[in-house]
């Protein structure tokens, strides 16, 4: 049964508001329709709605179970890869619901998308059709296999699988496939290789397990870290330039700097000042804790907090930026006293756990107040009491 007929897509758009749940118990209404399947659409076009906004306003769109669209790039990432790779004729080794493999479109001449997943590579290559692309070529199989079948490209990406036997992996020789023991193969086929990975995975030990790598970008969505992306270059020996963005519904946020740099870069250090700045999490991943302070002309409150201060405002800090209102003891009668009996509670290099602490200080979640509980230069732990620039 098709479900995208127009009788039902108008029935999915009534449902937004609704779950799957609810929907199961309509299905004696509609005997001729398979509300499971519905349901299913249901839910991908809920996700849909803010991950992929393209698919979410095509009523031929078709979704796959929820897992895979979790698993998925979101459509803003997926734009910014196809800035990286985006010429010439290229291959999608993994290609899933065909997130990545649609965006590579845009500007590529040519693009092989390869899928295991028969139904999910079915399903990718009617999406496809739904948005009229011409230069995509389905492959259901093993990217590999279609791989090798390839003469020269210009270049390739792939998102190894971040989940070896149920259990999550931090090192990349530990992904499937294991892209460390195919580097010979991927540049025998293309200068220019694209690697999607998790943040879990340790950026500096990837580095040093593999060669050739220009760029890694560390690529964060309205400050939730979401995918680090590691661009190598055949022959290429130099230092990787680590690209620190944070894409935001305005205006994007990017960092650039390497670790050699960040290696002898000396930052100074203070007790709080004027202005409180926390980096973004694509900073914070990254591990940019020396260059952004010498960037910008800033105090380090501690060698090990990651939190810094200055009594001039920065602009256009990577990151948020608070007013600084006091600085006391980690005490609740002392914070009573400054009228903070509500708070946004931030625990960075701090003795104490969160939830701990929250209790010691009988603090009470929201308002406009933000509190960080840190140790200072001095070695002193204290809280900071701040309200966002």
């Amino acid at each position: 049964m098709s479900v995208i007929t127009k009788e039902i897509q108008e029935f999915i758009n009534r449902q937004l508001h609704s779950t799957a749940a609810d929907l199961m118990l309509q299905a004696s209404k509609y005997p001729q329709w398979d509300m499971k399947l519905i349901a299913q659409q249901l839910i991908g076009k809920q996700i849909a709605k803010k991950k992929l906004p393209s698919w979410f306003n095509n009523h031929l769109a078709q979704y796959p179970v929820r897992l895979s669209l979790e698993q998925c790039s979101s459509e803003n990432t997926a734009n910014y890869k196809s800035n990286l790779v985006g010429n010439g004729k290229g291959i999608d080794l993994t290609g899933g619901f065909g997130v990545d493999t649609f965006a590579f479109s845009k500007k590529a001449k040519h693009v092989i998308y390869c899928e295991r997943n028969a139904p999910l590579a079915k399903l990718a290559k009617e999406n496809f059709n739904a948005f009229k692309v011409s230069n995509i070529e389905v492959f259901m199989g093993d990217g590999l296999a279609c791989l090798k079948k390839q003469k020269k490209l210009d270049w390739i990406f792939i998102d190894p699988a971040r989940r070896k036997q149920g259990e999550r992996v931090y090192r990349l020789k530990d992904c499937e496939p294991n892209v460390i023991d195919l580097k010979k193969l991927l540049f025998q086929k293309a200068n220019t290789i694209l690697i999607k990975t998790a943040p879990l995975l340790d950026i500096q030990q990837t580095l040093k397990d593999l060669d050739c790598v220009k760029e890694v970008h560390v690529l964060s969505v309205n400050n939730d870290c979401k995918e680090v992306l590691y661009l190598l270059e055949n022959g290429y020996t130099k230092n990787a330039k680590i690209i620190a963005t944070n894409l935001k519904t305005s205006l994007h946020s990017v960092f650039n700097f390497n670790y050699l740099d960040e290696q002898n870069s000396s930052v100074n250090y203070s007790l709080p000042l004027t202005y409180l700045y926390e980096p973004n999490s694509s900073l914070m991943k990254a591990g940019a804790f020396k260059s952004i302070g010498v960037k910008f002309r800033l105090f380090k409150l501690h060698n090990n907090s990651h939190l810094y201060t200055s009594n001039h405002l920065v602009k256009d800090f990577p990151g948020r930026t608070f007013k600084i209102r006091a600085v006391i003891p980690a005490d609740r009668k002392t914070l009573e006293k400054h009228e903070f009996g509500t708070g946004n509670l931030a625990c960075r290099n701090f003795p104490q756990k969160i939830a701990d602490l929250k209790r010691k200080l009988k603090l009470k979640d929201g308002g406009i107040n933000y509190i960080f509980a840190t140790t200072l230069v001095d070695e002193k732990p204290k809280l900071i009491l701040c309200e966002k620039h």
